[in-house]
């Protein structure tokens, strides 16, 4: 009897294990299922922004409908930003001097007229010495035309009084002329020096002070001169040092213009046919990605590489503030003859979230859902967008301000978990 009692109440705590397990299976799968529930919502909930009325009328929300838009098709290149040639100076002196000062440095910004170095001109304080020279012998050459100027007229006088033989006075006359032939050939070595001496700089004062005798006259400092920028620019090269012997043909500075640059780039040989010069370019760089610089394509080359069969064009960029630095790697876009119809929002509508391309759509009154996007063509203000139907509301104003408040959804989200 005893063990019936027992097997029964050992069966009876069988049952009620049982049923406990059972009973909590159940309620850990309803656990999980109200997690996945909740974190699927969570999801969708953090890519909705809802705005309060007061909130849609401050950030000023605009919502335009996608539609189909012509679209011109871009031929799109890399290139690198180069100097303009037209604007480049390789500063060298005149001739051969020892460079006494130098006022600049590479990289220094300079304006036209700036004083780059200062030197000494041998071969101009040689010109010069032969100048003063030959004012001398010019000096020399006037005294002596004078002396037989007069002998002469002393001649002629006595010939009237029959004191002396009228082959003496033409001796005399002969000497006369003479002198007076001397002074020209005279002049005429001078006129040479003095067309000598402009071509090194000196100006007509300038020369006409170096015949000046006085204790303010110094012709030792005469061969000193400047060399100046002949522009405004950027000095990019630099090979020159105090007290160094320089030729002509050392080029001490290189000097260039940095308002104005060269876009260098190239292009396919298929895609020669689709552009021509003239054509406007928008340039793309990796330091300024929010902003364009705009330029004209003005040289497409005749000549073709013959390995990567691509042939080298050349566009001018206006650079007045020098954001485009030289050798810098940019992104050329050429509009090409072929047009193309797309689905389009306006580039206002797009946003950059987390690397992606994000468009917001409105979804009800104050309610705007962001959707990930594939952008296609861009032009005109318009961005194509992969698989959009046409038709679709999509923020165009207040874009940016939907982004900071999903962003700071998010961040809230994030610190409630």
């Amino acid at each position: 009897m005893q063990e019936q009692m027992n097997h029964k109440r050992d069966l009876l705590q069988l049952i009620v294990l049982l049923f406990l397990s059972v009973a909590f299976a159940c309620d850990s799968q309803a656990v999980v299922e109200t997690d996945e529930h909740d974190e699927e919502d969570h999801e969708l909930h953090l890519d909705t922004v809802e705005l309060t009325p007061e909130s849609m009328t401050t950030s000023d929300i605009q919502v335009e409908k996608s539609r189909q838009v012509d679209l011109q098709i871009y031929l799109e290149t890399t290139g690198a930003v180069a100097p303009d040639e037209t604007r480049l100076a390789h500063i060298r002196p005149l001739s051969r001097g020892i460079v006494q000062q130098v006022y600049v440095r590479r990289g220094d910004r300079v304006e036209q007229g700036q004083p780059l170095v200062y030197y000494d001109n041998i071969e101009l304080g040689e010109l010069i010495g032969e100048y003063l020279s030959d004012l001398a012998l010019l000096q020399n050459e006037r005294a002596q035309l004078e002396v037989t100027e007069k002998f002469l007229e002393r001649g002629r006088e006595l010939l009237e009084a029959q004191a002396i033989a009228e082959k003496e006075v033409e001796l005399r006359e002969a000497e006369y002329k003479k002198a007076q032939a001397g002074i020209t050939s005279q002049q005429a070595e001078i006129s040479k020096i003095h067309e000598k001496l402009h071509r090194y700089g000196l100006t007509d004062q300038e020369i006409e002070e170096l015949g000046i005798e006085g204790p303010s006259t110094d012709h030792r400092t005469a061969s000193h001169k400047t060399l100046r920028a002949p522009f405004s620019g950027v000095i990019i090269g630099y090979d020159v040092a105090e007290g160094e012997l320089v030729g002509a043909d050392r080029e001490l500075l290189t000097l260039v213009d940095v308002s104005s640059v060269w876009v260098l780039a190239d292009v396919y040989e298929k895609d020669l046919g689709l552009i021509q010069t003239g054509q406007p370019v928008e340039v793309l760089t990796v330091a300024y990605p929010d902003r364009v610089f705009r330029g004209e394509l003005t040289y497409v080359s005749d000549l073709l590489e013959r390995e990567t069969r691509t042939a080298r064009v050349r566009c001018i960029v206006p650079n007045p503030d020098g954001a485009l630095k030289l050798e810098m790697f940019v992104t050329v876009k050429i509009p090409s003859t072929r047009r193309a119809l797309a689905v389009a929002v306006p580039e206002s509508a797009v946003q950059n979230v987390e690397g992606q391309a994000v468009i917001f759509i409105e979804e009800g009154t104050g309610q705007f859902h962001k959707q990930v996007v594939t952008t296609g063509l861009n032009a005109g203000g318009w961005i194509a967008i992969d698989g959009l139907a046409e038709g679709t509301p999509v923020v165009t104003r207040g874009s940016f301000y939907l982004k900071s408040a999903l962003q700071r959804e998010t961040i809230g989200s994030d610190h409630a978990h």
